[in-house]
């Protein structure tokens, strides 16, 4: 699979893009709301972020599809 391409400097005078983390990329998804409330109710028990356990799912989709860290 190709690399995704590194976005070019911004122009001078530009306005600021909101700052990530380094490493990651931003994206999102539609999911059912009972899904949604679901991660939620998890997230909320467990005291972590909804998205530290959508990557944790992502993680494991991908270990099941060959992927090795």
């Amino acid at each position: 699979m190709a690399k995704r391409p590194k976005a070019p400097p911004p122009a001078p005078g530009s306005p600021a893009k909101p700052q990530g983390r380094p490493g990651t990329v931003h994206t999102s998804a539609y999911l059912p709301e009972a899904v949604y409330e679901a991660l939620r109710l998890a997230a909320f028990k467990e005291r972590k972020k909804i998205n530290d356990i959508v990557v944790e799912g992502i993680d494991l989709a991908l270990r099941k599809r060959g992927r090795r860290k």
